[in-house]
């Protein structure tokens, strides 16, 4: 277990940094969940094909990496082995699924658009994470993932009615092989082409 404060100054360097801080666990690990708010001065969305073709967030290379840096540096000098989770705080393929993890630390919970929403941020918050090994903090949230009536969705069905293929009911994606987001579906050289329309018409956290 940690001292408090030394609990507390990592937090506190936590949101100092980044726009909303979470804490779940990982097995023995703690994960601090990180969110910065996207938008077109800060576009954490900015994605390219590195040389060998996978997608890499440059965004939060961009704009991302040095804060993540520098909490790595801070909790390191208190003495903890703490670590970026994949690439700039994303994992990689099935080694931590960021969305469950912050509804399961209490940053988000699921919306209607089948996406997390944050209560401030709404669908616009891009999540990071960092580990620290062998290594407990205190939860933030319920720690799990959970499925409930999100009270900022309310009888709110924009997310739905802008979906072009018709394809999104309350809280479920029906047919998620023919999303059009599908990135490696929807992608020509040099040029990412993505439908975004059931956040962009979420009304939370304009």
């Amino acid at each position: 277990m940690f001292a408090v404060k030394i609990e507390e100054e990592i937090i506190a360097k936590a949101q100092e940094l980044f726009d909303a801080v979470g804490i779940t666990s990982c097995g023995e690990d703690s994960v601090i969940i990180l969110g910065m708010q996207t938008s077109p001065e800060q576009d954490l969305d900015y994605f390219e094909r590195d040389e060998n073709g996978a997608f890499q967030i440059r965004g939060f290379e961009i704009h991302a990496k040095s804060r993540l840096d520098s909490l790595v540096t801070f909790i390191r000098e208190k003495g903890l082995p703490a670590e970026i989770f994949g690439w700039c705080g994303y994992p990689q393929g099935n080694e931590l699924n960021l969305k469950q993890q912050a509804v399961a630390a209490g940053l988000c919970d699921w919306g209607k658009n089948s996406m997390v929403i944050h209560p401030r941020f709404g669908p616009w918050l891009r999540l990071m994470s960092l580990r620290i090994t062998g290594s407990t903090l205190s939860p933030t949230g319920p720690g799990r993932d959970s499925h409930t009536e999100n009270p900022v969705c309310k009888d709110c069905t924009a997310c739905i009615d802008a979906c072009p293929l018709g394809i999104l009911e309350p809280y479920y994606l029906r047919d998620s092989s023919n999303c059009l987001a599908r990135l490696e579906k929807y992608t020509n050289p040099g040029r990412i082409v993505c439908c975004d329309l059931c956040w962009t018409a979420c009304p939370v956290g304009r």
